[in-house]
């Protein structure tokens, strides 16, 4: 008889199918549950995963209602499936963590940051939840050493020897070189001209990203020249922080500033176009939008902290400021720098699947066809943009 593998994930988002494929060859029947947010995928959020059975919730507008539901559903697939293995994606969980928990030896727990960060959604109940998970799984995996850190701060009750890294690489798209002429190109494409600097803050529009800040700096320096521009992504909108950014800033009458809602399948030509990436958070883990620049060769400017020092190299790749104040310098020096190469294994997928499967065969038996890693991405060609 086959086994089964059931794994949880939020299928809107669009990181998960990329690190959900990494499953596809396992001799196993795959199933996954998408999460209980009362939102029906369609046909593009499912395609690419017809390896795998696709469960869904009821709709159910009761929060309350909502849950009681995906708590009895989890418990009759988890008795019904019998998973060999249990693939939890995003820790931040509610009455589900109970039953996760429960049949914690065969749970393997990814951590995307959020929920073990006290400033996003590691906070009251729903920490004491994601307690109980972490408390029980058999492994849990985080991006970097600083990530794991940070887990065992909030959670100490964590065994360190559960924690492995794994940080899912960069897909091959965002290895792809452009030429000084491709990029002009694809910035007339998308903006209707090209441009001698295109700055691109690149982070969902919160007041935790500060892009009241970075439109600030940038209009400091840059606010009447049409040859610079800054481009700010609008994806999860906080609509009253947009209304006082617009407000303060006249952003509808400033011509070389743009808001975009930028889809992730298309955010390898966006960093195609744009010559800086801006990212700035107090605490951050790696974000996956700063793996993608790096891979993209794209030049970054961020704050620094312990996280970035496996990404950016000062006067390298990067600028990294200490606060606020250093961003108009940093945009100067960006100006006039181009990012130089830098390849590590962190960002390889294939590498990254490697490590992934032999967790999962060292851990839980779980059966992988090996393969050998493809040779690492170069940093692309230093005549290209």
């Amino acid at each position: 008889m086959v086994s089964n593998i059931l794994i949880l994930a939020d299928l809107t988002s669009p990181l998960m199918k990329p690190r959900i494929r990494m499953l596809k060859d396992l001799p196993y029947k795959k199933y996954i549950l998408h999460n209980a947010n009362n939102i029906i995928l369609n046909s593009k959020q499912k395609s690419g995963l017809e390896d795998f059975i696709i469960l869904e919730h009821r709709q159910i507008n009761s929060v309350r209602l909502r849950y009681l539901y995906s708590f009895f559903y989890t418990l009759f697939l988890l008795l019904r499936l019998n998973p060999k293995l249990i693939v939890v994606h995003w820790a931040s969980r509610l009455y589900q963590n109970i039953l996760l928990a429960l049949w914690g030896h065969r749970v393997i727990v990814h951590t995307m940051g959020g929920e073990i960060n006290p400033e996003e959604d590691c906070y009251g109940k729903k920490k004491i939840f994601t307690g109980i998970l972490f408390r029980c799984a058999k492994i849990i995996t985080g991006k970097t050493e600083v990530m794991h850190k940070i887990l065992l701060q909030n959670f100490p009750f964590v065994s360190p020897n559960k924690l492995k890294i794994i940080s899912f690489g960069v897909e091959e798209r965002f290895f792809i070189r452009y030429s000084i002429q491709e990029h002009q190109e694809m910035q007339r494409e998308f903006f209707g001209q090209s441009f001698e600097t295109l700055f691109f803050s690149i982070r969902t529009f919160k007041p935790i990203h500060f892009h009241r800040e970075i439109i600030d700096s940038f209009l400091k320096l840059y606010a009447c020249n049409p040859k610079i521009a800054l481009l700010i992504s609008t994806q999860s909108l906080d609509k009253a922080y947009l209304a006082q950014c617009e407000q303060e800033f006249a952003l509808q009458s400033q011509k070389n500033i743009f808001l975009r809602n930028i889809p992730h399948e298309t955010m390898h030509h966006i960093l195609g176009a744009v010559d800086c990436v801006i990212s700035y958070k107090l605490c951050d883990g790696i974000s996956q939008s700063l793996m993608e620049s790096v891979a993209a060769n794209r030049f970054v400017i961020a704050n620094r902290l312990e996280n970035h020092a496996m990404l950016l190299q000062h006067h390298h790749n990067a600028y990294l400021v200490d606060n606020l104040n250093e961003l108009p310098q940093a945009m100067q020096y960006a100006q006039a720098h181009k990012a130089q190469p830098y390849a590590i294994a962190f960002l390889d997928r294939e590498q990254q699947k490697s490590a992934y499967l032999q967790i999962l065969h060292q851990y839980y038996g779980i059966i992988v066809m090996t393969q050998a890693p493809n040779n690492m991405h170069g940093g692309g060609n230093l005549d290209s943009c």
